[in-house]
């Protein structure tokens, strides 16, 4: 999701006043033998594997509300199920499945239903409960896309965008569920629906962080477009927002640990960490080199394919967020 809507930008400036939240973190230290080894499970080829299937002619774009991310949901939930991963209990969640409307005229569907109708669509969620459980940092990233054109009938594939925010989620998922040691903080693995046509994956996830009284006691870390062009930097895009110093300030020791160029940004260019932030949830959004937006020239077009993957950026940016993510929750 990458545009900014008129009524969303006015509520956020009005954020940038709002104090910090949960606790900050420690800096890592110098080649702390643990963050390094963590890096350095991160597998390009598994990410790489995960962008073929999600940018497939097969999944046809992954409309949200289509047969093909349907199926796609459910392959999610078997990856999920697969990692021996936790239904999110602490959102009332029986199941890995968090279900919400959409109405069927924002979807980018080819046969759409009557305009009147809602389409069911999903955010995949689960977790790795912590020992303390008092907190929780989410990675989010959307899994669905723009379709097919109805006019010309050409596949947006999506690779970049956003197939590589999601198959780092599910690297990550698989990277923290093979420890043996357990997080202090709960880590909630967030693949969100409906993002492409309106936000409603992570307006649907934030309403229930709100609801179960999560709001001060979570982090959460957005991944969009990590693996396009020929940029050489990571961007955390922050809103200058105080309760996300501590966020920052993980990425930013890990981006130095593991001596990766980051850029800080203010403004969201128009992410899903927006509609947290209308929730008064820390929210941020890294990606690869999107200050140069020259660097993501197939952006929302059907030549976004996963050829053009730059698997360096993806492969620096998900060890930097494995590692932030770490020192968050520990």
């Amino acid at each position: 999701m990458r545009y900014l809507k008129p009524i969303l930008a006015a509520a956020l400036i009005a954020l940038l006043l709002s104090g910090p939240g949960c606790g900050a973190t420690s800096n890592p230290e110098e080649g702390d033998p643990f963050l390094v080894s963590l890096a350095d499970k991160v597998d390009t080829a598994r990410m790489m594997q995960s962008i073929d299937y999600l940018a497939s002619d097969e999944l046809a774009g992954r409309a949200a509300g289509s047969p093909q991310s349907q199926g796609l949901e459910v392959f999610l939930e078997e990856r999920w199920s697969e990692l021996g991963l936790e239904p999110v209990g602490e959102l009332g969640l029986e199941g890995y499945r968090q279900e919400f409307p959409v109405p069927s005229d924002r979807c980018f569907l080819i046969n759409p239903p009557p305009a009147d109708t809602e389409v069911i669509c999903a955010n995949i969620i689960a977790e790795i409960p912590g020992t303390s459980g008092e907190e929780m940092i989410i990675l989010t990233a959307n899994y669905d896309g723009l379709g097919v054109d109805a006019s010309t009938g050409e596949i947006y594939p999506g690779a970049d965008y956003n197939a590589s925010g999601t198959s780092a989620v599910i690297e990550l998922a698989s990277i923290f569920s093979s420890l043996e040691t357990a997080p202090a903080e709960t880590l909630v693995f967030a693949l969100l629906g409906a993002e492409e046509c309106g936000g409603y994956g992570s307006g649907a996830l934030a309403e229930a962080l709100e609801a179960g009284g999560w709001r001060d006691s979570v982090r959460v870390i957005n991944l969009e477009g990590l693996g396009a062009g020929d940029g050489y930097y990571m961007d955390v895009w922050d809103l200058n927002y105080r309760k996300n110093r501590p966020t920052v300030e993980a990425i930013d020791g890990a981006a130095s640990l593991l001596e990766v160029e980051l850029e800080l940004g203010g403004a969201d260019p128009g992410t899903s960490a927006g509609t947290f932030f209308l929730f008064h949830i820390p929210a941020v959004t890294c990606d690869w080199s999107w200050f140069e937006r020259d660097d993501h020239p197939d952006f929302h077009l059907s030549s976004d394919t996963p050829d053009k993957i730059n698997q360096e950026g993806l492969l620096q940016v998900t060890q930097v967020v494995a590692v932030a993510t770490w020192l968050l929750a520990e």
